[in-house]
């Protein structure tokens, strides 16, 4: 119980600074999410993870006028089987600023999706391991734009290690319904001006040029098909060799039909040469996880089942169950074959109370 009464005392806090400014509205938002993901495979590229357990964030919204809102409260996460009562507490504290189709945000980061990163550039568990950030955002939505930049710092500059922070983009243009145009963009860097901690300042950026088509076909429901170049340039590992390539790029290519509403059947292609992408998923990746060890030429497919849906209440819901062929390497799920296997269960439920 220790490590929740911070949590408390904030939103309690909060409460009584609140309750006075009658001419502020003020809303107590909460989420529970509940998770489960499972990665059933190990080889040279990703480990079989699984990842069990449940989230709540809870905050007051503290709203001066209609343009202006801020956030204050925490999260907390336990991991199923842990004897912490909390594994992790984060803060969530924010300014924001709407206007329209604009919104920027001073503070805790609007993480939704990966702020809609594709596999490559940012690992799809990123959702459930990192759902706090910090930094600076700008986001537009408009009927024929999404827009979103940010800069989110993971790690201060001190003598034992380097400063972190990654950095992104992602723009999509819908010239006509059926077309958008997309380009992202994520970059990670370590370093800082005040210590060394007796290594080089390094970096890693990945980008991703496509174009998605998705349209109403008799026969099967809604489809899409989406084609994408990525390239990629630096390393994050300062002992990486240096005979490893420093640049690389790949194609990524995924197409999905949707037979009933909420549930896609897609599939995903990737060829690679020299790819690295450090925050992305490591199946697209030319570095393994084991030591020194790099290959490459990548051959990447990926078949899964997918089901997102908002039910009653407001309940969001997201099962999937994937199956992966990596570089034709014998499984160890699915002996005699080189098909692994991985799914995922997530619950989310929001709450709101309105205070004033």
């Amino acid at each position: 119980m220790v490590r929740i009464l911070p949590l408390s005392l904030l939103v309690s806090a909060a409460v009584g600074t609140a309750l006075p400014l009658t001419a502020q509205q003020v809303t107590w938002r909460s989420v529970g999410t509940i998770y489960g993901d499972n990665t059933e495979f190990f080889t040279p590229y990703r480990e079989g993870e699984t990842i069990l357990g449940g989230q709540v964030a809870t905050h007051l919204i503290v709203r001066p006028s209609s343009k202006y809102a801020f956030h204050v409260g925490a999260l907390g996460d336990v991991r199923w089987g842990s004897d912490a009562f909390l594994d992790r507490v984060r803060p969530i504290l924010s300014f924001r600023y709407q206007n329209g189709s604009s919104t920027g945000v001073l503070g805790t980061l609007q993480t939704e999706r990966r702020h809609g990163f594709l596999d490559p550039l940012a690992v799809s568990t990123l959702e459930l391991t990192r759902p706090i950030e910090y930094g600076l955002q700008w986001i537009e939505r408009r009927s024929w734009l999404d827009a979103e930049a940010f800069i989110n710092w993971q790690a201060l500059n001190t003598p034992e290690h380097r400063e972190v922070f990654d950095f992104g983009w992602v723009i999509r243009v819908k010239p006509v319904r059926q077309v958008a145009l997309e380009a992202q963009y994520h970059g990670l860097h370590h370093g800082g001006q005040l210590y060394s901690a007796g290594v080089p300042v390094t970096n890693n950026g990945a980008a991703a040029y496509g174009i998605t088509v998705a349209d109403t076909l008799p026969a099967v429901g809604l489809a899409s098909l989406a084609v994408f170049r990525l390239t990629s340039s630096g390393n994050i590992d300062p002992e990486a060799p240096e005979e490893w390539p420093r640049r690389g790029r790949g194609t990524f290519v995924r197409a999905g039909v949707w037979p009933v509403r909420n549930v896609e059947v897609f599939g995903i292609r990737w060829w690679g040469r020299d790819f690295v992408s450090q925050e992305g998923d490591n199946n697209y990746n030319s570095t393994a996880i084991l030591p020194v060890s790099f290959r490459s030429k990548r051959d990447y497919l990926e078949l899964g089942l997918l089901h997102r849906a908002i039910l009653d209440g407001g309940v969001g819901l997201d099962a999937e169950f994937r199956l992966h062929r990596i570089d034709d390497e014998p499984s160890a799920a699915i002996r005699g074959t080189s098909w692994e296997y991985s799914y995922r269960l997530v619950v989310r439920t929001p709450f709101d109370f309105r205070i004033r």
